[in-house]
Parts: structure tokens; sequence; C-alpha cells
């Protein structure tokens, strides 16, 4: 049933239908498996569809509880973490990661030691991944394996030096959350973050076995052929890039951080610390706060993270003044989730902003 918006304003029905078009268009143009796509105002979702194939081998449709891997969408769940956990005194964000890591003592030459901050901002100047390829061998080192060649992942410049996007430091906050907490990176989302947003159809330790699971596709062959892609965990940096979910729990998801009231997760100071920018740009066109990278579509400021996976892309997006939050997640690695959400946020917001905004008050007698 269509929501009530859409039935009481006809421009943002009918620019829902431009983009529903559209999609279906740029799918088949592209040759596109599957994706699903939502977007989310002021606490619904008021609509959302399914396209294409989550299981080309069952037949199996893409639908709003399908589950896709969401891979580096996993940043923000651990940027909350560490939020969560600096509201509840447990830690400080200028924190040094050598305080709670006895094993990673490594600072770059005489400069300073990393800080929890800097590794919540990609600032901490540490390489991007692990020792070995993990996104061409389909194989993530193991926790051990993490620790015996951690050596080898020592910074290469110093903090706050320049923006240099890291999955290590992402895997290293992981390891605060477990040594404060003294619980899995796991255990501690689903408890604290999962269980309160009622987001039960999210894994962070996602299985190859899942029925719900989309398959993962890589580019099409010389015979237009997709081969689906191996599944595997990503072990030592859960942390940065594990974790699998649906539209429908994202959009709990989405309205958790589009909230400026006190909620069972975060509080509204620290919600609204991950989506400002925390560093800028060296372009000056965006930046990145606390687990989320911020950028302008036309006048709008939309923060969130995307993913990208072995078979996988996908985009989790927010207008926080706007109230609207634009979902998207694709099982091909050559799909284009940007550009899905980019069109969406074009065509259906000026009509929501439109439709939801408050009448002008008739002016007084004099």
């Amino acid at each position: 049933m269509p929501h009530h918006l859409l039935e009481e304003h006809d421009d943002l029905a009918t620019s829902i239908d431009i983009l529903d078009q559209w999609i279906e268009y740029t799918m088949f143009r592209d040759q596109q498996p599957g994706l699903a796509i939502g977007i989310v105002h002021d606490g619904d979702l008021i609509w959302g569809k399914g396209y294409g194939t989550a299981d080309k081998a069952n037949a199996r449709s893409v639908t709003l509880d399908t589950r896709f891997r969401i891979a580096s969408v996993t940043k923000t769940f651990t940027a909350t973490a560490i939020l969560q956990l600096r509201d509840a005194g447990k830690l400080r964000l200028d924190d040094t990661a050598a305080q709670y890591l006895d094993w990673y003592p490594y600072r770059y030459q005489d400069a300073p030691y990393l800080t929890i901050r800097n590794l919540l901002t990609h600032t901490a100047g540490l390489p991007r991944d692990a020792h070995k390829p993990l996104w061409t061998g389909f194989e993530a080192p193991t926790w051990e394996e993490f620790i015996e060649v951690v050596e080898q992942r020592q910074p290469t410049q110093p903090p706050d030096n320049q923006f240099a996007y890291s999955n290590f430091g992402y895997s290293l906050l992981g390891a605060i959350i477990t040594q404060v907490t003294g619980q899995s990176w796991a255990d501690y989302v689903q408890q604290n973050i999962l269980d309160p947003l009622d987001m039960s159809e999210t894994r962070p330790m996602p299985s190859a076995d899942d029925p719900q699971l989309a398959t993962g596709y890589a580019r099409a062959n010389e015979q237009y052929q997709r081969e689906p892609l191996p599944f595997f965990l990503m072990n030592g940096f859960e942390a940065s890039a594990n974790f699998a979910s649906t539209i429908n729990d994202l959009v709990k998801y989405a309205n958790f951080h589009l909230s400026t009231e006190n909620n069972a997760v975060l509080s509204p100071h620290s919600l609204r610390d991950m989506h400002r920018i925390h560093w800028l740009y060296s372009t000056w066109k965006g930046g990145y706060g606390f687990g989320a990278g911020i950028f302008k579509v036309g006048d709008w400021t939309i923060s969130g993270h995307s993913g990208g996976y072995p078979g996988y892309l996908t985009q989790f997006t927010v207008c926080r003044e706007h109230k609207t939050a634009v979902i998207v997640l694709t099982n091909a690695i050559d799909s284009n989730p940007p550009q899905y959400m980019e069109q969406a946020y074009k065509l259906v917001l000026p009509e929501i902003i439109s439709a939801t905004a408050k009448p002008t008050p008739e002016p007084g007698p004099i």
C-alpha cells in the first residue's frame, strides 16, 4: 500500500515513478543482476523496491528482505560502538591506541602516537589493508595472523597529516572495543546496537548458507555471463567490513541516524558528532566525520558510507536536515550505487521538502 505522502501529493508520487522507471532502464542497460533501494522520511519507509535477481541459479528475486553484504557500511556500526563507549565514560577519543593495545606500540618515527580519533577519521597514517591481497585472494587473515604480522602494518606517515582510508585502522578500533568491554566486536555490536534498534535481520557474522543472502557476482565476461564470487568472512578485518543487512532493517538504522532526540544507543551529541566534518578533504568538497563521509548532492548535505566487497556495492546515506535517507544495495562488483543514490535525492527530495513544508501562517491584525 502506498505511503500516505504518495497518496496525498501527486508530484511526489510522480517523482517516485520517474525514479522507478529510470532504475529499471539503467539496470537493463548495464545488465545488472539485482538491486534494492529504500527512501526513508521522518521514521517511515515512504518507498522501496527490489529489482532483478538475488540468485540466478535459483531464480530468486530481490526483495526488501534480501540480505546483501554491506562491506564498509560496517564502519558506521564500529564508530557508533566507540562513541557509545565514550558516552559511557569508558574511553576518550584522544586516548592513544597503545593505551588499549599493548601489542600495537608503533608510531611514525618521532611523531605522536595515533589516537582513537585518528582511527575514526582515517588520519592515523596507517596502511589501507592487510599484508596479503584479501580482495582478490578472497581470504582475510585470522585474528591470530593479524596479530602475528602487525609489525608489517606500521604507520607510513604521521597522524593528522592527511586523510588515508584504512580498513586496518578500523580493525584496530574493533580490537579496542574488545579490550574495553571484554566482549568480541560482534557480540558487542549485536547486544548494544542491533538489539536495541530491533535490527533482527542484520548479521555482523554472515553465513554462506543463509537463504536470504544475495549471491555476489563478478563483471560480465565476453559472453555477457556473470560468475558468482566466493563467500568469505573478513576475520581479523571484521570491524571494517563484515556486516550483511536488508533494506527493511537498514530503514531502522537510518531512523536512528536521523534522530535528534535521546535514544537507546547514542547521545544526541555523539550522533551529531558522527555526521559533522572532522577532517576536511584537500579538495574542500566534503570531509569525513566519525565513520561517515560528508558530501553535497546539490544544495543538500549528505552523510553516510559506501560499501565495496567482492560481488557487492552498497550505499547508506542520510540527509539529517530534511529527515530523509536513501539506501541502495546491489550484488555486482560493477554496479554503481552512487548514481542511484544521487538520482533519488535529486528527483525525490525536493518533492518531499515541498510535501512536508509547514504552511506560512496568515498575518495577524495590525
